[in-house]
């Protein structure tokens, strides 16, 4: 009988060891997150579509510009970690969105996201985003901050220009204006602004 135990916990101790052998941190290939299906939802906090306006930053050649921006911001909730949403920049093409984690019940994180422009003139740009943070609170209006570069390569040159994205608004903004006279009294959308710029940036 004892040895039997003995036997037994033999093999359980095996068991446990390979279990651990098998686990994988976040840093390594193949990770995939745990579920947190007992982790309380919050993200309908912060989701939706929101009318938005501030400034656009840029630092190219050591000096720092800022362009007043006027455009709409999405957040959605469509990744399957309940802490993960995808912001979306109105025109921009940034994929799936730039990946946000929230950290409490009203903010999150940015994380990353590109969003390439479109090609002109042989030149291809791509906006990086990998830095900001968000905010919403009840019944108050999204503060959003992003952090990246623009990227611009043509040819075998290239150059870069650091950017940060601030901007505000609620859920039930006013609608955006209808003419481009409007706009450049308000503000130019992102993508304007950033397709402008690409041209001060090209090497």
């Amino acid at each position: 009988m004892l040895r039997s135990r003995l036997l037994m916990a033999v093999a359980l101790l095996a068991l446990s060891a390979c279990g651990e052998s098998d686990s994988k941190s976040p840093e390594e290939p193949g990770y995939v997150e745990p579920p947190d299906d007992n982790q309380p939802d919050h993200r309908p906090n912060v989701t939706g579509t929101y009318d938005v306006t501030g400034t656009l930053g840029t630092e190219l050649n050591g000096r720092t510009d800022f362009t007043p921006i006027r455009d709409v911001v999405r957040i959605d909730a469509t990744h399957s970690v309940r802490s993960r949403v995808h912001v979306h920049l109105n025109d921009m093409n940034c994929g799936t969105g730039i990946l946000a984690t929230m950290t409490s019940e009203t903010t999150f994180n940015i994380n990353e996201g590109s969003c390439p422009l479109p090609p002109e003139s042989g030149c291809t740009s791509t906006v990086r985003f990998n830095g900001g943070s968000g905010s919403r609170p009840v019944n108050g209006a999204l503060q959003l901050g992003l952090q990246g570069q623009l990227e611009v390569r043509c040819g075998s040159q290239s150059a870069s220009a650091r950017l940060s994205l601030d901007v505000s608004g609620s859920r039930t903004g006013q609608d955006l204006p209808d003419t481009r006279a409007q706009v450049l009294a308000l503000g130019a959308d992102l993508a304007s602004a950033l397709r402008r710029l690409e041209q001060d940036v090209r090497p």
